[in-house]
């Protein structure tokens, strides 16, 4: 049996769901059908994909594997109306804006249209911070606000301005014991099931890193891509999560701050150098920083205005 783009979405449906019952109902297929589909697709690559019990489905390990590729090419596959728009765009002069799931990125399009660049912006979005690079690197996105938690390669012909930075917070159930504390204790955090982001970004292994120190390994529960549903994970399972601080909470959620914890997340404006908003970007840069400042975050080194960083070639 050949896996098709319908098997790999039936196994993302599987895996939210929990239930062959509530997937089959999701997706409108009788339930034996599925169950079918999915002994066949086991069969063919010789391995369990979930277990099963009379409670519903669990993704088995090396479920968990096929699931991370297929979120993989299933947003891939999703894109490619997207990047036909986009090569209409560049054959009409359209400007190509990035969407990162960045606190930040909001204030950027307010600001584009402040400073009058937003009548002819082509918004993109992606699955990773990677994925955005490349785009940058084959020339096919003008300008981005990205984050980073460590510092990252930037591609050639691109110019960085640096914006703020915060410190990472955790995002907890309002029903946790912790969320009644003011701020929390990493330590404390040894026992909780977490949650992960799929994808080239590596977050898994950050979040081994950020914990190593405090002397536990994370029991990560769920691997959900970067605009997943994590609060709504959150609230109902009650598994844990590190977010950007200024994130705008969810009903049901709390953010609470981390002080042992120095890692902080850094946010900058990528743009390509070559491109008509180039002569523009220190003013896109201060408008951002105005917006950005009255929500509690923190200009980089406490100077007056964004710092313009080295070019790259």
């Amino acid at each position: 049996m050949e896996l098709e783009l319908k098997h790999l979405r039936h196994l993302q449906v599987i895996a939210r769901a929990g239930s062959l019952n509530r997937a089959a109902a999701e997706l409108v297929l009788p339930q034996p059908a599925l169950s079918r589909e999915l002994r066949r697709i086991e069969e063919s690559l010789g391995r369990s994909l979930f277990d099963r019990d009379r409670t519903g489905v669990r993704v088995t390990p090396f479920g968990r594997l096929i699931l991370d590729y297929a979120d993989g090419i299933l947003a891939r596959t999703a894109r490619i109306g997207a990047d036909l728009s986009h090569l209409r765009a560049q054959r009409d002069g359209a400007l190509r804006v990035g969407w990162s799931e960045t606190t930040l990125s909001g204030h950027l399009l307010d600001a584009l249209e402040v400073t009058g660049f937003g009548d002819r912006a082509e918004i993109r979005t992606a699955g990773s911070t990677s994925e955005m690079l490349c785009w940058f690197g084959r020339g096919e996105l003008d300008l981005a606000v990205l984050s980073e938690q460590c510092p990252v390669p930037l591609p050639a012909n691109t110019g960085r301005i640096d914006l703020a930075d915060e410190p990472l917070s955790v995002m907890l159930p309002q029903w946790h014991p912790l969320a009644a504390r003011p701020s929390v204790r990493f330590a404390e955090l040894e026992h909780e099931r977490w949650i992960s982001s799929t994808g080239p970004d590596r977050c898994r292994e950050f979040l081994a890193r950020v914990c190593g120190p405090f002397g536990f390994s994370p029991v990560i529960a769920h691997h959900v891509p970067v605009s997943g549903p994590r609060d709504e994970i959150v609230r109902h399972q009650g598994d844990i999560t590190l977010i950007q601080s200024t994130r705008p909470l969810a009903p049901g959620v709390v953010h609470r701050p981390l002080p042992e914890l120095l890692v902080r997340t850094s946010h900058f404006l990528l743009y390509r150098e070559d491109s008509r908003i180039a002569p523009g970007v220190e003013r896109l840069a201060e408008v951002i920083g105005e917006a950005y400042r009255p929500r509690g975050g923190k200009r980089v080194s406490g100077e007056s205005r964004p710092r313009l960083a080295a070019r790259t070639s």
